[in-house]
């Protein structure tokens, strides 16, 4: 009779164990956003410094170097070969590259920096890969943010005559920085540091023949058949779309762009899954 007591007895314990159930499976990815948000945290503490300064060292490189780029090219070019304002071209070109690059650059550097956290049990490399990821979208997000309002108090007009599309260009830039990124951890890790200097060489080389500089009429049929397949190349497109009609959206090769990304970020968790122990010291 003990059994059945005056709350329903064993029907109490069964119906307490199914409402509990759903935090107890929770527990891992709480414990898994905990452990992202520490790394983070400390990212942001320690990469230039030891202090939350240090993030604002983090934001300023990318931003300087933006400003850097539509600097000396408005200093060179009073006149923008398309449209009335050379601001907006050098805006339209600098963008994609400083939200590509740097993610993609930066990501592979986080993970050196905290390799040691995977000496502790409970950090296992994605979550400092997810961390990576979460601070390059703050950071490119925060950089975009400083650029348009400098750009704006500078009395440049930035607002697009497509906001849907250059949304989805800025948004398309992200993704392909994060995912590259993803992947170059895992090359990084495989590889060594000296990965680095292949990846920025690189993409040296895809800013040269991105078209930031000249409109694409401008660009030899020749070499504008293999600059077509440049990522970067059709960022530059997708964002000046947006701003001038003579650019036209529908020749740009989206595809190229999402399925590069696509690729990237699944190669990178792939390579997290079956070459974690390249990972370790």
């Amino acid at each position: 009779m003990a059994l059945f007591g005056a709350k329903g007895g064993p029907h109490e314990s069964e119906s307490h164990a199914l409402e509990t159930r759903p935090f107890a499976d929770d527990a891992p990815l709480s414990a898994s956003r905990r452990i992202v948000a520490a790394i983070l945290l400390q990212d942001m503490q320690t990469r230039f410094g030891r202090s939350y300064f240090s993030y604002v060292v983090a934001v300023a490189w990318p931003l300087s170097h933006a400003v850097f780029i539509m600097g000396a090219y408005l200093l060179v070019n009073e006149l923008a070969p398309v449209g009335d304002d050379p601001a907006i071209f050098a805006l339209t070109g600098a963008l994609p590259y400083i939200l590509c690059f740097y993610p993609g650059r930066t990501m592979p550097i986080i993970f050196l920096q905290n390799r040691q956290l995977l000496n502790m049990p409970v950090v296992r490399p994605v979550h400092i890969m997810a961390s990576a990821l979460t601070i390059e979208l703050l950071t490119g997000s925060i950089v975009l943010i400083l650029i348009l309002g400098g750009a704006v108090i500078g009395g440049v007009d930035i607002v697009p005559h497509d906001l849907t599309t250059a949304s989805v260009a800025v948004f398309a830039t992200l993704f392909l920085g994060v995912g590259v990124g993803a992947f170059n951890v895992i090359c990084t890790a495989v590889v060594g540091p000296f990965y680095l200097v292949f990846y920025i060489v690189s993409m040296i080389g895809l800013y040269i023949t991105s078209g930031v500089y000249v409109p694409t009429w401008m660009i030899p049929e020749s070499t504008r058949r293999f600059v077509e397949y440049n990522p970067l190349f059709n960022l530059v497109e997708w964002m000046r779309s947006a701003y001038y009609a003579s650019y036209d959206p529908d020749l740009v090769n989206k595809p190229l762009v999402l399925g590069t990304a696509t690729v990237a970020l699944f190669l990178g968790l792939l390579g997290e899954r079956f070459l974690r122990n390249k990972f370790y010291v």
